[in-house]
């Protein structure tokens, strides 16, 4: 079974940083995934004047198939069941980290360091800072941001 975790917090708070700690310590042993929400539209996944950018912008679902990867972009939304199988199609995943879709129903851990939302706060099952001092956090399991370890062993404990 995939262990699925999501990640949340404000802008620049650490949340990839942390997955790609996450997944240099899974990886090569582990099958692992990654989802990024891009709620405000700013990915760029193509260059301008490329075939493929040419096809997406022309209204074309697109893949582009190399010997070392391949890029999916839809010109429509996918709903989240529908993105989780085509994660899962070829082979399962052993763990899935989702950065930034806060409504989905998974364990969440949130990311804090200077600012944060209260209502991530809320949401999360755990809370991941260097921060273990602050009254705001009480109630709340507390992660080391930096032991990635520790975050891991979290989710293993949480997630089966």
């Amino acid at each position: 079974m995939t262990k699925i975790v999501s990640f949340s917090g404000v802008s620049n708070s650490g949340k990839t940083t942390l997955i790609e700690g996450l997944c240099k310590l899974l990886i090569p042993k582990f099958k692992v995934g990654v989802i990024k929400h891009d709620p405000k539209d700013k990915a760029v996944f193509d260059t301008i004047g490329k075939d493929s950018y040419k096809f997406f912008e022309n209204g074309a679902n697109v893949a582009i198939i190399s010997p070392s990867q391949t890029t999916i972009r839809f010109q429509s939304e996918l709903n989240n069941n529908q993105v989780l199988d085509l994660f899962n199609y070829q082979e399962r995943l052993d763990y899935l980290f989702i950065e930034g879709f806060k409504t989905m129903p998974f364990k969440q851990i949130c990311v804090v360091r200077n600012n944060f939302s209260e209502d991530e706060i809320n949401s999360a099952n755990a809370i991941a800072t260097l921060d273990f001092n602050n009254k705001s956090l009480n109630g709340k399991t507390l992660l080391n941001l930096n032991n990635y370890c520790e975050i891991l062993d979290w989710i293993d404990s949480q997630i089966w």
